[in-house]
């Protein structure tokens, strides 16, 4: 199934809808030119590789399968208005400036931002648990500021985020500015995990098993009030009660707290007021002048063992060369660097010899000779001299060299779409389909062009469980994963 394709310069004015048939694909050297009020119906993929120039259009994303926006191109949007309970996913950046509706479906950062114009002070729709941006990567949800705040909430933003991971849960961040100066590029940028804080001690026991990555651009003098909404599954009692926890943050190596709790994590600066809500289930936390990681906590936390800094994955031309740095090391003893190809089933790569004991930044590095043109997936589980041990990460890479490869739905029923938008794909390409035990169950010619394709796949029964599709074209290969589940 190909997309609505424009190859020339396209101007339309005195319009109401503009509909793409299946999706829209913007070829490299096509410009498409929206004047006026606009609105873009769009049931498919919106593939930009040219020039889209908004004027006061809407794009209006109306599918019954998940549908993807990205593209090489400048992905600049008046509006968009997601409508599709399936969701939308961006494979590369994208700046609303005037209009973000929520109407119906997740909105998928993945590893893509997502940036909010001065003009939006708020999304339309109803953000919720089946509404929402998902910040399921390293994508974050920024928005831009300007002019000058008031001390009062009348110009808070609230930015609509949640995770999706098995269960939707609608956590959204609230930013209420009481002074600051806005820069020409200034924004905030908020992204959030239900995992707890990865910096908690073990004798954090009571605690939020989420956290919120907040960030300012091009932003001085500030001091805010924010509100941190989390769900009834993110409380993690222990042995205190979900009315102990307080809001806590970490930001380069040091902890701050609010001011005049009984028990408080070691050496954390004290900075602000901070109030929890346990039957709406929010912290608000106001008279802040820093940002960075922020949690909820219960009682006090001892230093971790291993103060982590960074962890990364590089691909090379026949290997993927893995290096991670530690600020600090207390009776460390080694880390086991794991790999997978599903985030789930993990094996141990390497072990590496740790310090034992640092005070300054240490840099470690591995180099995996197996390099996967499919996403596959490293983290590190470190451990103490006394066998205790904490995973970092994971992190995730692709060596796949241009364009892109995937399966949707995944998991699916028995029939499923493939799409292919690689250049080293493109002519008589030969696909195989292959179960789990190496029997070939399908195979298939498929003539492939430059750009975005889809080739549905319904041609026989397949049974519940994990497949294989091999794709061979030339010298070129690659494989993919694909699960059914009935």
């Amino acid at each position: 199934m190909r997309g609505l394709l424009c190859t020339i310069l396209l101007f339309f004015s005195s319009l109401s809808v503009l509909y793409g048939q299946a999706g829209m694909q913007i070829n490299a050297g096509t410009h498409l030119v929206c004047q006026g009020a606009v609105r873009v119906v769009i049931p498919g993929d919106l593939i930009n590789d040219g020039i889209f120039s908004p004027a006061s259009e809407t794009v209006y994303l109306s599918g019954s399968i998940k549908q993807y926006i990205g593209g090489s191109g400048d992905n600049t949007f008046y509006g968009i208005e997601l409508n599709n309970p399936a969701g939308a996913e961006l494979s590369s950046d994208v700046i609303v400036t005037n209009e973000l509706n929520l109407s119906d479906g997740l909105l998928d950062l993945a590893n893509s931002n997502l940036t909010l114009g001065t003009a939006i002070t708020a999304v339309s729709g109803t953000p919720s648990a089946s509404n929402m941006v998902v910040t399921s990567g390293t994508g974050e949800l920024r928005k831009r500021f300007t002019g000058t705040p008031v001390s009062d909430d009348s110009d808070a933003f609230t930015f609509p985020v949640g995770t999706n991971n098995g269960t939707a849960e609608y956590t959204p961040v609230i930013m209420n500015f009481l002074s600051a100066t806005f820069g020409p590029q200034a924004y905030v940028s908020v992204n959030t995990d239900d995992v707890k804080n990865p910096y908690f001690g073990e004798t954090v026991t009571t605690y939020l098993d989420r956290n919120w990555v907040v960030e300012p651009n091009d932003i001085t003098g500030y001091n805010y009030e924010i509100k941190l909404y989390y769900s009834e599954n993110d409380v993690v009692a222990g042995s205190l009660t979900e009315g102990d926890l307080v809001p806590v943050k970490y930001s380069n190596g040091v902890w701050y707290e609010p001011e005049g709790l009984l028990t408080d994590f070691p050496d954390a600066v004290e900075l602000g007021s901070s109030f929890v809500y346990t039957g709406p289930n929010y912290m608000v936390w106001g008279g802040l002048t820093s940002f960075s990681f922020f949690g909820g906590a219960g009682g006090s936390n001892d230093p971790l063992p291993v103060e982590f800094l960074s962890l990364n994955a590089e691909c090379e031309p026949e290997s993927v060369v893995l290096t991670w740095s530690t600020a600090s090391e207390h009776n460390s003893a080694y880390f086991d660097l794991e790999k997978s190809e599903d985030g789930e089933e993990w094996e141990i790569i390497h072990t590496e010899q740790a310090a034992g004991n640092s005070t300054s930044q240490l840099d470690y590095q591995f180099v995996d000779p197996h390099r996967y043109f499919n996403t596959v997936y490293y983290r590190l589980n470190q451990f103490d001299i006394d066998g205790a041990s904490e995973y970092f990460g994971p992190v995730e890479v692709s060596c796949q060299a241009n364009g892109k490869l995937m399966t949707f739905p995944n998991p699916s029923t028995e029939s499923f779409n493939l799409l292919i938008n690689d250049d080293r794909f493109v002519g008589d390409v030969n696909m195989k389909l292959v179960d789990a035990t190496g029997k070939i169950v399908g195979d298939k010619q498929l003539s492939v062009l430059a750009g975005m394709n889809v080739f549905p796949w319904s041609d026989s029964v397949l049974e519940e469980g994990l497949y294989f599709i091999v794709l061979t074209a030339d010298s070129n290969a690659a494989t993919l994963r694909h699960v059914v589940s009935q």
